[in-house]
């Protein structure tokens, strides 16, 4: 499996769900189809009520779907709101970030999340970016490596050199460091494209940083920030990389220090969103929503709701920071 290969293809990086969605799509013509389509999506979120001040609320329903990271708390977002706007429901889907792109571009959702930056100049001039928050990507252990820290160079020695999901690892001090022989570690990985992934691809550096140059990497995939948790979790003696809401949920894992940022709790990782040299900036990333061009009323509403200072509790509730928080 290609460590990094498919982070930069968002297009490539479609769910299984959304990736159906868009061959029926490009296969029937006409609204009526995507109509039909469209509800074929299952809610995890979706209890129904009367509009409050949006128009045409009866009928309305607002589709959000793509990153894992921003997935808890639009769905904690999509109870709230829709405890206050009767008739309005709300679905919320998972996917990756590229299925959110993708599926925004396209028009299958109203809006896409993203746990990363988007280029909306050049890249994606067709959407409109809303920050709501932010958050960080942290290393996370189970088993021999917890109390001891890292720095990147190492981690890329380390997913560098990954055979068959195992890498070999030394002990120096209170670091732990890439080694050729000795003692293993197995590593995971994300398996799709995702806005935690490309933000640690980054992060690393090197022919990491370049899709297109990278070669094929033995670490083991696993689907969403759940996945890697849980694939961490049930491992001993293993590593991978999870959004710090992930990471804190756990009583079974530990995050791993990075270049010398050896205490990573909230405080650090907020201070450092708010500009501070608190935690490794290359690490940390906004959490998006998405729109084709400009809201409609209803998307625009509840975008409001989620960057409005009543919306910080679902994100600390998660682990993650309200875009009221720290701008």
């Amino acid at each position: 499996m290609n460590l990094f290969k498919k982070l930069f293809n968002d297009e490539a990086g479609v769910s299984p769900i959304v990736a159906t969605l868009v061959l029926v799509v490009v296969a029937i013509a006409g609204a009526a189809a995507v109509g039909t389509i469209m509800g074929s999506f299952s809610s995890d979120v979706s209890d129904s009520a009367s509009a409050g001040d949006a128009t045409s609320a009866a009928s309305t329903e607002l589709l959000i779907a793509g990153s894992t990271t921003v997935q808890p708390v639009s769905e904690l977002l999509a109870e709230a709101y829709m405890a206050d706007h009767s008739g309005i429901k709300v679905t919320v889907q998972g996917g990756g970030s590229g299925a959110g792109i993708t599926s925004t571009k396209l028009d299958i959702i109203d809006i896409g999340a993203a746990s990363k930056d988007v280029d909306t100049v050049n890249e994606y001039p067709s959407l409109q970016k809303h920050q709501i928050g932010g958050s960080a990507v942290v290393v996370i252990t189970n088993g021999v490596l917890e109390g001891y820290n890292t720095t990147q160079s190492e981690l890329f020695a380390i997913y560098d050199n990954c055979t068959s999901g195992k890498s070999y690892y030394a002990i120096s001090g209170n670091n732990f460091t890439s080694a050729t022989s000795g003692t293993q570690i197995t590593v995971f990985q994300r398996s799709e494209a995702s806005g935690t992934e490309e933000t640690f691809a980054k992060y690393l550096g090197g022919d990491f940083e370049d899709a297109k140059d990278v070669d094929e990497s033995e670490a083991i995939g696993a689907v969403g920030n759940a996945g890697v948790l849980a694939a961490v979790e049930d491992t001993t003696d293993s590593l991978g990389f999870v959004d710090f809401g992930f990471a804190v949920s756990s009583e079974t894992v530990t995050i791993v220090g990075v270049d010398g940022y050896n205490d990573v709790d909230e405080d650090a990782v907020l201070d450092c969103l708010a500009g501070e040299d608190t935690y490794q900036e290359d690490l940390t990333r906004p959490l998006n929503y998405l729109t084709n061009g400009n809201p409609s009323t209803v998307e625009q509403s509840f975008i409001n709701f989620a960057m409005s200072p009543a919306a910080t509790e679902y994100f600390e509730e998660v682990g993650y920071f309200s875009i009221i928080d720290f701008s």
